[in-house]
């Protein structure tokens, strides 16, 4: 028997605690007096996302229209489970992930709108809600990271099943309780079943992986020689290769059609109870304009999701057959079973 959603949510939440650090954040709680309205303010979004990737965009936003937007910064997992114990009186206009799974609670809670066709028209087919309440922004790429001085990349795997080969012992690095992969297992199960994950998760387990609480710490672990490779999303190479163009680390990407090889995008989703909708999907088209995707391209390294935009240097192009293939609107409903076998399997 499974938890209830909101339990499940704030389960999630606390494992991803320590591995979803998003930057300076702001507690998501109404001022007093404030209401669903946001108080003297114009929108009020609660960012899943680092506030140094998204802040940039806020601001803009607000030269531009002249409105006041409240952005509130936090994990994913926490702001999502803030919105559920607020239902109908959130003050949240827009709901900003970093991950499908954890929208997907929000939506099957019945607390999101349904966003007009020319917004979900603006990203590949596939990357929205089953009930088109809520739409991709950005996304990234699962991907195996490793430093090619010592390990080279001839003898990595293909599939993210090789992972639990005895070769791998001690050698691989993974934040269990991080949200990407919390979605990324969501994903395997959409794609492979539940049996499978598990028997797979377990096999990891067994290997004696390298845990950590996020992406970053294994890069940084790859480049100091203590790790040989970690499951990832591709964009922290980028990042990081942006601050020092002589990192090390790489990513390796798995065979196409793998569940290794999974594209997990950003969401975003306006509340049912909204008071500022016209304001939020000004925000949502912002977002989704060619100029905030140049944005998320060239500063954070992540896939626009407009066509044309562009693809982060060195990954492949978005594939539309992989995209149909990783079915998000499933994926979207399984926070509760990848929690679950991700508790089960002994990792945590």
């Amino acid at each position: 028997m499974r938890l209830p959603r909101l339990a499940v949510v704030a389960l999630a939440a606390a494992l991803a605690l320590t591995g979803c650090a998003t930057g300076p954040s702001t507690t998501p709680k109404a001022d007093a007096g404030e209401g669903a309205s946001g108080g003297g303010t114009d929108l009020v979004i609660y960012v899943g996302r680092n506030e140094d990737h998204v802040r940039p965009l806020v601001e803009r936003f607000e030269e531009e229209t002249g409105l006041t937007v409240d952005a509130r910064y936090g994990s994913t997992g926490e702001l999502a489970t803030t919105i559920l114990q607020e239902g109908d009186s959130s003050p949240a206009d827009l709901f900003f992930t970093q991950d499908p799974a954890y929208i997907g609670a929000i939506s099957e809670a019945g607390l999101l709108a349904p966003l007009p066709a020319d917004i979900i028209g603006l990203v590949p087919e596939g990357i929205s809600g089953a009930e088109d309440d809520w739409v991709g922004v950005t996304a990234r790429r699962r991907v195996l990271a490793y430093d090619p001085a010592t390990t080279p990349e001839a003898g990595l795997p293909g599939s993210v099943f090789e992972l639990t080969d005895p070769a791998w012992s001690g050698r691989v690095g993974l934040a269990p309780t991080h949200s990407s992969f919390v979605s990324f297992v969501a994903a395997m199960v959409a794609i492979r079943g539940e049996d499978e994950t598990l028997a797979w998760l377990e096999g990891i387990a067994a290997n004696d992986p390298q845990i950590f609480d996020g992406n970053e710490e294994q890069l940084r672990a790859i480049a100091a020689g203590d790790l040989d490779v970690g499951l990832v999303n591709h964009y922290y190479v980028h990042r990081l290769l942006a601050e020092d163009p002589a990192f090390p680390v790489k990513n390796h990407s798995f065979d196409a059609g793998d569940p290794g090889d999974v594209l997990m995008p950003t969401t975003i989703g306006m509340l049912a109870s909204t008071v500022h909708e016209e304001a939020a999907l000004d925000f949502v088209r912002f977002l989704l304009s060619d100029e905030s995707q140049r944005h998320f391209l060239g500063e954070v390294g992540e896939y626009p999701l407009v066509d044309g935009v562009g693809t982060p240097e060195g990954e492949r192009p978005l594939d539309p057959s992989l995209i149909s293939g990783m079915n998000l609107p499933v994926v979207a409903g399984n926070l509760d079973i990848a929690t679950d076998l991700i508790a089960r399997s002994g990792l945590i």
